[in-house]
């Protein structure tokens, strides 16, 4: 990429939706939001970042790692890199096959997200919010405000390294989670299943009516008038 072309994309990167979803799960910590409305907020944290910025992050990996290892000058981020590699259990392409449904390298991730308690929950998800990607993706955005310059551009491509790495470093964090945004709508799709069945079997006439009589005494209620 040429400077220009570079900042261009970085731009795009710095503004992707995860920052917006990041800014309104933090406001849900700080209203001490119930599990059901802060696990909304986390989903759609979890989609931004996963479906987009990760997975256009990804495909730059490479190419970022051999400027670090080729330069004297980032010792301190490939120090970073070096203890990532040294815990990472999954390449890129098994991450990615893990966000889009596919099966992971493994070992798969020993903590479900859903089976975590109201406070682990919490815990989790205020650990997410407060990842250094989003203190190192304020210095990009200063950056970026900044007229355009060869110096600026040589403090551009330091602190998006800064940035790439954290983005790793969260990356070998969630590699211990087990979480699927449409965990809650295949249990929907579940039920529907099961309603439409029921009503199947009614109308083929494997299950037989019962009056509401027959259920009132059964229940050991006293029929209702207003319904009998």
């Amino acid at each position: 990429m040429t400077p220009a072309q570079f900042r261009d994309w970085l731009r795009l990167i710095v503004n992707e939706s995860l920052f917006t979803d990041r800014d309104k799960l933090t406001a849900l910590l700080a209203q001490n939001a119930d599990r059901e409305t802060l696990a909304e907020g986390f989903r759609e944290f979890f989609e931004s970042y996963s479906y987009d910025l990760a997975f256009e992050l990804d495909a730059q990996e490479a190419c970022v790692l051999k400027v670090l290892e080729g330069s004297e000058e980032f010792g301190h981020l490939k120090q970073r890199v070096a203890a990532i590699e040294a815990e990472r259990k999954t390449l890129p392409i098994g991450r990615q096959m893990r966000r889009f449904g596919g099966t992971p390298n493994k070992p798969v991730p020993t903590i479900k997200v859903a089976d975590l308690s109201d406070n682990d929950f919490l815990a989790l998800t205020e650990t997410l919010v407060n990842s250094e990607l989003f203190a190192s993706r304020e210095q990009v955005v200063k950056l970026i405000k900044e007229p355009a310059s060869r110096v600026n551009h040589v403090q551009l491509q330091s602190a998006f390294y800064e940035f790439f790495v954290c983005h790793l470093e969260l990356e070998q964090f969630l590699e211990s989670y087990e979480y699927d945004p449409d965990e809650r709508l295949d249990i929907s799709l579940k039920v529907a299943e099961e309603v439409n069945r029921s009503v199947a079997d009614y109308e083929s006439g494997k299950v037989k009516r019962r009056s509401l009589e027959e259920v009132a005494e059964e229940l050991g209620v006293e029929p209702d008038p207003l319904y009998f």
